[in-house]
């Protein structure tokens, strides 16, 4: 059975750009059903809130649902899977990973080396679990040096679409022999999964960029006018003004800006996490 193991809803917001995740709980579920998707992992940011909607819209629509939370430990990002109260953030990697057994849970450790999003780095190797492909780790290299940790201590792997909006599901699948949730964990602990991957089109990358960008909009210029000196403040709020042009010919701007973002991003991924790591 296919599994999504890492996907947001609504309920997961950012600190800067407070737009996250796009979609409801029951559109996640229906479109899960239709990418043929049997086992789904809540897994938003500091917050079950949406566990649930969750446990009622899988039920209607015939999919084992994963009750879990992506926890922002004191150094990164950890995937708890199987919890039924909240993991509060901050803790450190160890509290962490105590606190979600301690709810019978599994830990992951989320895009370990994508230094953009908060992984936890090598102390990935005390999780149950390591996500060695992340769907929108576009530069690769970061997703290679999580799975040779997980080959280096023996742990288990997934992997995770990451998806923050429809288009973005189906991604990153992990597949899984199970009939319930005890034995969907059961199956991740014991490395008895294989793995369905596919990187993220930079298109859909991009629209997920910009509509964050929109609906953050007006937080984005308060925040401006509050934490920006002149002129960053200026140039900041007249470059953020251009995503409300869009749709239309200012797309072909923003697609150009992604791919060289994309080339920025890869330069410095293989400089981080090869050659310093010689």
């Amino acid at each position: 059975m296919l599994a999504e193991l890492h996907c947001h809803s609504i309920y997961s917001t950012g600190s800067t750009i407070k737009a996250e995740g796009f979609n409801t709980l029951k559109e996640i579920m229906a479109h899960a059903k239709k990418l043929g998707i049997g086992i789904l992992a809540l897994t938003d940011h500091d917050t079950i809130r949406g566990h649930r909607d969750a446990k009622k819209y899988a039920k209607k629509y015939g999919i084992i649902f994963i009750p879990g939370e992506e926890v922002t430990s004191e150094k990164g990002h950890i995937l708890a899977l199987g919890i039924q109260e909240r993991i509060k953030p901050g803790l450190s990697v160890i509290e962490t990973i105590e606190k979600i057994h301690d709810q019978g849970g599994i830990a992951i450790a989320a895009h370990p080396y994508d230094f953009r999003r908060k992984g936890i780095g090598d102390s990935a190797k005390y999780c149950d679990a390591i996500e060695v492909f992340n769907a929108i780790n576009v530069d690769r290299t970061a997703n290679l040096r999580a799975n040779k940790l997980a080959e280096l201590y023996h742990k288990p792997k997934t992997a995770g679409s990451d998806a923050h909006w429809l288009p973005m599901m189906g991604h990153g699948l992990t597949e899984i022999r199970c009939t319930n949730v005890d034995g969907c964990l059961k199956e991740i602990k014991n490395g008895r999964t294989k793995l369905r991957t596919k990187y993220l089109e930079m298109s859909i990358l991009t629209e997920w960029a910009i509509r964050r960008l929109k609906y953050s909009y007006y937080y984005l210029l308060n925040y401006m006018d509050i934490n920006y000196r002149w002129p960053k403040r200026v140039i900041a709020k007249r470059l953020i003004k251009l995503v409300n042009h869009s749709p239309g010919h200012i797309d072909y701007i923003f697609r150009g800006l992604a791919y060289l973002f994309l080339g920025g991003i890869m330069t410095y991924s293989i400089f981080r996490n090869i050659i310093l790591r010689r």
